[in-house]
């Protein structure tokens, strides 16, 4: 049976690279037969789970990485605590709201967690 593996995104996408690494690295991780991925979106990682016009911010295309992700059956996730502190930031339909309770039970029940 194959792991599970969260990418754990922590920044916001705007003017770098980072998420969108984090989520190519996630969808990498599919790749293994069995592999069970996760992107969770925390912190100012959550503007990544909004709906975005990278254009607009000045953000790398994040959607072939989270539509892939979604089609190959895994987790999207994002704290939801995280994303009422930021008014006016709704998430993407097909991000699963997780409470900081849940996020907390996804990292221990990890086999491997990796932040970014």
């Amino acid at each position: 049976m194959g792991k599970q593996v969260t990418v754990l995104i922590r920044r916001p996408p705007f003017h770098s690279e980072k998420t969108a690494e984090a989520l190519r690295v996630a969808v990498g991780y599919t790749l293994a037969d069995g592999q069970r991925v996760t992107a969770c979106f925390v912190g100012d990682g959550v503007y990544a789970a909004g709906p975005l016009r990278p254009a607009l911010v000045g953000a790398p295309e994040l959607e072939k990485h989270l539509t892939m992700l979604k089609e190959l059956g895994h987790r999207l996730v994002a704290d939801v605590s995280a994303v009422r502190a930021r008014p006016g930031l709704t998430l993407r339909p097909e991000i699963e709201p997780l409470e900081p309770e849940g996020i907390l039970e996804l990292l221990t029940d990890s086999d491997l967690v990796v932040p970014f």
